[in-house]
């Protein structure tokens, strides 16, 4: 595949047979440069004819190895030498786990590898040390953010389609003892419950309703108090997050637990669009907040753009439109629909068996045909 239309592009060009970390974390070998698409970075085709935003992938040539292996080294050596009280030691150990981390994925040697994971392990320890002589005492309030952002991120990282969580606090409690939270769409909704601190939570959504799953976790609660087990566990990657991390992570968490994916928050139980968000199970999914505005302008109070993926949204006259989203608008940077995704969700509905009609260029509008 030749480079030479390439040499233009903005950002990295890649040769084939480069080796490169993609933005996925994982090592590919190059093909080559996608061709350019007026009003879109430069993609690059590695192995399997995938391709990735050639700005987000990293080389990893022999040459790219030994220049990660010597910041690697140069970078240790600063850790070791610098006073742990001076700021600029955590922003070595920063530099350091990052060139780890590429290591870990583009490294090739064994023998490196594994000396990466033993420096690793033993750089974990040293930390962990100094972090349990230098933690302050826990008051309520830092207890009480640690519990919440714990039970968030249980429940999110078994399940990312969580959302409105809600807190059960018993009648006198300081702070709440469990929260419920829910799941599905349509006829699938279902509420499920997580304790304090992430001890416990239901394996599975079970409750139809809300009022089910708060029952159940009051009653585990209640239970685990009669045992003199009242206390809940913390997280341990939240054990020596400061206060200020504490709000930021879970302001983060509350943010990504309000989301619905595929649709607005408040067309979740909508029949036709939980069918439609069926059909299209295989795109990716838009994470949706509440008064999420596809139309914002960039920079708008209203404008989000965390917000990239398929969207479904019901339709007045018993139809739905679906459309694609990236950076937060439905339209790309030059004003242009995403016709590629916008082709594809057709033909996905078509294939189900849905009709599809005529609309604007930015959405598809499809329904079921009737039985």
């Amino acid at each position: 595949m030749s480079n030479l239309t390439h040499t233009a592009a903005a950002g990295p060009v890649f040769q084939e047979g480069d080796r490169v970390v993609c933005a996925d974390g994982v090592a590919r070998s190059v093909r080559g440069m996608a061709p350019l698409i007026p009003g879109e970075p430069a993609h690059v085709v590695v192995e399997g004819g995938t391709q990735w935003i050639a700005a987000n992938c990293r080389r990893a040539n022999p040459a790219d190895l030994a220049c990660a292996r010597q910041a690697s080294h140069s970078t240790a050596v600063r850790v070791r030498q610098t006073d742990t009280d001076d700021p600029q030691w955590r922003a070595a150990l920063a530099d350091l786990n990052a060139t780890h981390e590429f290591l870990k994925v583009a490294e090739t040697n064994g023998a490196i590898l594994a000396g990466l994971a033993r420096g690793e392990a033993e750089a974990a320890r040293e930390l962990d040390e100094l972090e349990r002589r230098t933690a302050p005492a826990e008051g309520p309030v830092e207890r009480a953010l640690r519990e919440e952002a714990a039970a968030h991120f249980v429940v999110l990282s078994h399940d990312g389609r969580a959302h409105g969580f809600q807190p059960i606090q018993p009648r006198d409690a300081a702070r709440p003892a469990a929260w419920t939270y829910r799941t599905g769409y349509g006829h699938g909704v279902r509420y499920g419950w997580v304790l304090a601190g992430g001890r416990l939570r239901t394996e599975h959504a079970a409750a139809v309703y809300r009022w089910q799953a708060e029952e159940d976790a009051a009653s585990t609660v209640l239970t685990l108090a009669a045992r003199g087990e009242g206390d809940t566990s913390v997280v341990d990657a939240l054990a020596h997050a400061s206060l200020d991390e504490l709000r930021e992570a879970l302001e983060s968490l509350r943010d990504r637990a309000a989301r619905t994916r595929g649709t607005h928050p408040r067309y979740v139980l909508d029949e036709e669009v939980s069918a439609a968000l069926e059909v299209l199970a295989s795109c990716h999914f838009a994470e949706i907040p509440n008064g999420f505005n596809p139309n914002a302008k960039e920079g708008a109070e209203d404008h989000d753009p965390k917000v990239t993926g398929l969207v479904v949204e019901p339709d007045s006259s018993g139809r739905v439109t679906a459309y694609w989203v990236e950076h937060g608008r439905c339209v790309t940077p030059n004003g242009a629909p995403f016709t590629a995704q916008l082709r594809d969700i057709r033909r996905k509905f078509q294939d189900a068996g849905w009709e599809t009609v005529p609309g604007t260029r930015r959405v598809v509008t499809a329904y079921r045909p009737a039985v």
